[in-house]
C-alpha cells in the first residue's frame, strides 16, 4: 500500500476549511511542506492562499495574475468546483462588508490586541443604520441575529466561550474574501441600496 505524503494532515485540514497558525502542527507542516502542498492542490484547479502575517491559508479556485474577480483560466473552466461560492443576500454581504471595514480600522489603530473581538449588540449597531426602520425593533435584532450565526456557520465569526456567547471573534478570514481594493466600491453600493431602500419605506408610509 502507498504511504501518504507526510503532508496529508495539511491536505485534509485546508480541504475541510480555512486553515490557522493556532493548529500547531498542521500549521508547521504547511510552512515545512508547502511547495509539495501547493502543488498537490494545483493539479485539481485550486490555490492555496498563505497569509503568514494573518496567521491563516485556505484554496480557492485558481485565477491567473490579470483575471477578473471570479473569471476562470480557460484551461481550468472544465474542472468541476471544490471550493463552494456562495451569493451572499443583501444583509449578510452588508454585514461581512462593515465587518471588514471594522477589522481595517482595528489593525490600523494602536491598540495591542491581536484580534478584534465585537459582542453581538456592537454588530447589530453597526448593521442597523444600513437597515429600514422598523418599529419592531425586536425582530429586527432577531434578523441581525440569524445573519451573524450564519457568519458563524461560514468561518467568518467565532464564538467566544461557551454555547450562547455573547462575543465573537471577527476572522481575518474576511480580509481575503472582501479585499481592501472593493471594500469602498462595496460599501458605496451597498449603502446606496440601503439609502434606496429607506426612500422606498418612506413613500409606502405616506
Amino acid at each position: 500500500m502507498r504511504e501518504p505524503p507526510p503532508y496529508a494532515a495539511v491536505l485534509v485540514r485546508l480541504l475541510r476549511g480555512p486553515l490557522y497558525s493556532e493548529s500547531g502542527g498542521a500549521w508547521d507542516l504547511l510552512l515545512r511542506h508547502r511547495r509539495q502542498v501547493e502543488g498537490w492542490f494545483a493539479d485539481i484547479a485550486l490555490e492555496v492562499i498563505v497569509a503568514e502575517h494573518d496567521g491563516l491559508a485556505f484554496v480557492r479556485r485558481r485565477r491567473d495574475s490579470g483575471d477578473a474577480e471570479g473569471e476562470v483560466p480557460r484551461e481550468t473552466a472544465a474542472v468541476p468546483d471544490l471550493v463552494v461560492r456562495r451569493e451572499l443576500p443583501y444583509r449578510l454581504s452588508l454585514l461581512c462588508v462593515l465587518l471588514v471595514e471594522e477589522l481595517y480600522r482595528f489593525e490600523a489603530g494602536s491598540s495591542d490586541e491581536s484580534r478584534l473581538v465585537l459582542d453581538r449588540g456592537r454588530i447589530r449597531d453597526l448593521v442597523q443604520p444600513y437597515l429600514p426602520r422598523r418599529t419592531n425593533e425586536a425582530k429586527q435584532a432577531d434578523e441581525i441575529d440569524t445573519q451573524i450565526n450564519k457568519l458563524v456557520q461560514y468561518g467568518f465569526l467565532r464564538p467566544l466561550g461557551a454555547e450562547g456567547s455573547e462575543e465573537f471573534e471577527v476572522m481575518k478570514l474576511l480580509k481575503h474574501k472582501i479585499g481592501a481594493e472593493i471594500l469602498a466600491e462595496s460599501l458605496e453600493r451597498l449603502k446606496a441600496y440601503a439609502a434606496g431602500t429607506a426612500a422606498e419605506a418612506g413613500n409606502d408610509h405616506e
